[in-house]
Parts: C-alpha cells; sequence; structure tokens
C-alpha cells in the first residue's frame, strides 16, 4: 500500500508536468508553421502586386479603414489567395474578421493606427478555447494562446523595415530583459513581445518563460 501511495504521489507530480511540456511543444510548432506559412504567402503575393512596401499606398485608403469590411478585403487580395484552406468569420463581440486554418489556429488583424499593422495570432479557436481574448474583456491571453505580431515594412523600425508579419516588439531595445519586462506588463494591451522571446529561442519556449502556454 505504501508503495502504490508513492506511486500516485509520483504520478501527481509529474503527469501535469508531461502535459505541460506536451502543450509547450504542440504551441512551440504552431507559432513556428505560423510564421513561416504567413510570411511565404506575402513573398508570393509581392511577386505579384510588387513591393511589400507600398501595399498599404495601394489599397485605396485600406490603411485609414478599421471596419471589419477593409479589413477583409485587404486579407482577401494580400493574404487569402497565397494560403491553403482558410476559412474566415466575425468575432461575436467585435465583428473584427478572424481566419482559420486547417490546423485549427487563427489570426486576425486587431484596431491600431493604421487597418492590418496589428495581428494576433491564436494557437486554437478564439471564441470557444482562447476565449478570454474577445476583443471587449481584457488581455489575459496574451503571450498564452494569442501572441501579437505587427505588418509594417514601410516602417522606419529596422525590426520592421522591408519584412514581413514579425512577432511584436516595437521600439525593442535589444535586450532579453526588455522583452521579459513588457511581455508580463498587461498595461501594454496586446502590445507585447511574447512571441519574440520564443522566436530568439529557436522556436522554442524557455524555462523562465513568464506564462503557462496553451491551445
Amino acid at each position: 500500500m505504501i508503495t502504490l501511495g508513492i506511486i500516485g504521489i509520483v504520478a501527481s507530480l509529474t503527469l501535469p508536468a508531461l502535459i505541460q511540456k506536451y502543450t509547450n511543444h504542440v504551441v512551440e510548432v504552431r507559432l513556428e508553421k505560423f510564421y513561416s506559412m504567413i510570411n511565404q504567402a506575402i513573398a508570393r503575393a509581392e511577386a505579384d502586386y510588387g513591393d511589400r512596401t507600398y501595399w498599404f499606398e495601394e489599397a485605396g485608403g485600406w490603411n485609414e479603414d478599421q471596419t471589419e469590411h477593409a479589413k477583409l478585403e485587404w486579407a482577401k487580395k494580400y493574404l487569402l489567395p497565397y494560403l491553403k484552406g482558410v476559412n474566415y468569420t466575425f468575432i461575436k463581440t467585435s465583428q473584427q474578421p478572424i481566419f482559420f486554418l486547417p490546423d485549427g489556429t487563427a489570426f486576425g488583424s486587431v484596431n491600431g493606427a493604421e487597418i492590418n499593422r496589428d495581428w494576433l495570432f491564436w494557437t486554437s479557436n478564439p471564441e470557444t478555447k482562447c476565449t478570454k481574448w474577445n476583443g471587449t474583456n481584457g488581455y489575459d491571453d496574451i503571450g498564452v494562446c494569442a501572441f501579437p505580431f505587427f505588418y509594417s515594412p514601410d516602417s522606419a523600425d529596422k525590426v520592421y523595415k522591408g519584412k514581413g508579419l514579425e512577432p511584436w516588439r516595437a521600439g525593442w531595445d535589444g535586450t532579453v530583459e526588455s522583452l521579459y519586462s513588457e511581455c508580463k506588463n498587461k498595461d501594454r494591451s496586446y502590445n507585447r513581445p511574447c512571441a519574440a522571446i520564443i522566436q530568439f529561442n529557436g522556436w522554442k519556449i524557455p524555462k523562465d518563460y513568464p506564462y503557462k502556454v496553451h491551445y
């Protein structure tokens, strides 16, 4: 009986760790896959539409229009034709378009200073699983199952200049410490470089990552 009790205690301690380790792996794979896939799509669109730096200017004012229609039309032109099996719907609370990928993940533009600059990637369905982020009730899932990205190839910021969709880290001072500090700062709403921490660790979640991720 004592032996069985010890086995039970050990199992209760190790099972959650094993589950979280597997969860970390799934999130890592999904983040890296999304990053690669979306930037391949941007590169392919660039072959058809020219320099990505000028896409916002060519969009007929879409960069100033925050409506769900404008966001959808921009994505339908520059992204969706180059992504396989993507479906879209609208978040019930905010009516912003959400794009679902075949593996169950999703991405969508969020309101920033200009259209389709600020994006979120969800490691699962944002409304049925990653439920705390829904456009109205806070940002508790940022860095957990929702990861901010930024698209600004025409930016003067070297982090984004000439690039595609990058993990959010605008104004980054180049230190790992600042990434961690800003990732944990919930006052920054969705503008937090949590995905950048994982990216700079080879798309592996570091042991000292500040949150337990999920999908």
